[in-house]
């Protein structure tokens, strides 16, 4: 999360660390309950502010802020900057409504009543450090909640962050997990890139992103970074969660055993979530060093928004397919790459982008992942995501897609988001390990004329390069 200040500088931001943290039990109980009467000043608010609405009135921030402060304590017990940080975050949630209403997008006004939120200390006031401990304050004359001063490394630098530069944080309850955790703002240096290039993004399911950048008037580079990995997560994921669904189904609940199933389904959440959101961080490091390295000033991807609208009723996409639409973090790896580079997002329509031939724009039907122009005059090959990315750079630069040039030369790299072995690789690996160990046997004539004809796997991360170019 980035979160911007005025009074800072443009080469300053703000992120945020998500740490776990382990609460003594009467800071647990603390901490659980507060979280709970958070929940119902919440849905206090909401309630008011409908109220209000039928009466023909438009209450702003400030008049939320004071209608939850006029409350009785014994139906406010948190700390009075908490209260104020829940009505301010109400008020945020309307406007976001309204703005999504406006854009055509079937929302409501925030109107669902809630059992649990977490809670927010403001800095200076709602939180400090003492003694070695970090406590959080619910108010004068109540009981804090103590826990260790947790340690903040700096995502860019990983450095340790001092306390001084921690903002407004907030203890929340991860559902999968079962433990709270501590979500802290820290002031840190910006990533930015710096220059006058274009870099284009062609996203998908298979590859996350295709990133391509005009080098010279010769040469476009372009770096593909497969997303095959949380591909698999996901399916393990959908997998173990229905063969426990179904036998969660047919347990009584509150049993032992539905209570035991139940948290062994959190269980392969919570590992799913962890796995995803680093593998989402991967891809984006990977993209924001193809963008600082070729100093690119904007970006643009395809704008993908709204692909798995009427997706069942139209019948043009499996279920199967559907399922991955709706399981497809872009978003995420969008906000990770603007917050790595510095840089907005200037969304483009990508109609066609990958069945265009950037070199004749002859229309095709690839198959596959590689594509080949059916103009037999032309014969372009390449990458299918590298042609999307190109098209979309074009039509970036001149408004349109325009071909490139006969002797353009186009410069493909191939990476993996996540250092893995491939099952290939793994075998590979084993064999070779095999013919070592023999290599130290009696035997050592043959099995050295035996080992060195087998070469050394690559490793998973490794990328490799391509050439290809127009052909007249």
């Amino acid at each position: 999360m980035v979160a911007k200040s005025g009074s800072d500088s443009e080469n300053t931001t703000y992120r945020t660390a998500i740490i776990p943290v382990t609460l003594s039990g009467a800071s647990y109980r603390l901490a659980h309950d507060s979280c709970h009467s958070a929940a119902l000043l919440w849905n206090q608010g909401v309630d008011w502010v409908h109220a209000q609405w039928k009466a023909e009135r438009s209450p702003s921030k400030y008049d939320i802020q004071s209608f939850l402060n006029s409350l009785p304590l014994q139906d406010r017990p948190l700390h009075t900057h908490t209260t104020e940080i829940i009505a301010h975050d109400l008020d945020e949630a309307i406007a976001t409504s309204r703005t999504n209403h406006k854009n055509g997008m079937k929302v409501r006004a925030p109107w669902v009543k809630k059992n649990y939120r977490p809670l927010s200390f403001s800095k200076g006031y709602g939180w400090r450090i003492s003694k070695n401990q970090l406590h959080l304050s619910l108010g004068r004359g109540r009981p804090r909640i103590d826990l260790a001063v947790p340690t903040v490394l700096d995502s860019t630098t990983n450095k340790k962050v001092d306390p001084d530069l921690w903002g407004e944080m907030q203890l929340c309850w991860d559902q999968d997990h079962r433990r709270f955790s501590l979500h802290i703002p820290y002031q840190t240096v910006r990533e930015s890139s710096h220059g006058n290039a274009i870099t284009a993004i062609d996203e998908g399911i298979i590859n996350s992103m295709a990133l391509a950048t005009w080098v010279d008037d010769k040469t476009v580079d372009v770096t593909i970074v497969n997303g095959r990995e949380a591909r698999a997560i996901k399916r393990q994921r959908n997998k173990a969660v229905c063969q426990l669904q179904r036998k969660i189904s047919r347990c009584k609940n509150g049993s032992r055993k539905h209570r035991r199933l139940v948290m062994a389904k959190k269980k392969v959440q919570g590992k799913a979530k962890l796995m995803l959101r680093d593998f989402d961080h991967q891809v984006s490091r990977k993209a924001a060093n193809h963008v600082l390295a070729h100093k690119t000033d904007r970006l643009v991807p395809g704008d993908v928004r709204g692909i798995e609208k009427h997706t069942k009723a139209k019948g043009r996409i499996s279920r199967h397919g559907r399922q991955q639409l709706s399981q497809w973090s872009r978003g995420r790896q969008e906000r990770y790459l603007s917050e790595k580079t510095g840089l907005d997002l200037d969304l483009l329509n990508e109609s066609g982008s990958t069945k265009t031939c950037p070199a004749c724009l002859t229309r095709n039907r690839p198959s596959g992942r590689h594509y080949r122009c059916k103009n037999p005059i032309c014969g372009f090959t390449c990458h299918r995501d590298a042609v999307g990315a190109i098209n979309i750079l074009q039509k970036a630069i001149y408004g349109e897609y325009v071909p490139i040039r006969p002797d353009t030369k186009v410069r493909v790299t191939y990476l993996r988001a996540v250092e893995r072995w491939s099952p290939d690789q793994r075998k590979a690996h084993h064999l070779v390990q095999c013919r070592k160990a023999r290599a130290l046997s009696s035997a050592q004539n043959r099995a050295l004329s035996e080992a060195s004809q087998i070469s050394k796997p690559k490793l998973a991360n490794s990328s490799t390069s391509t050439d290809s170019s127009v052909l007249d």
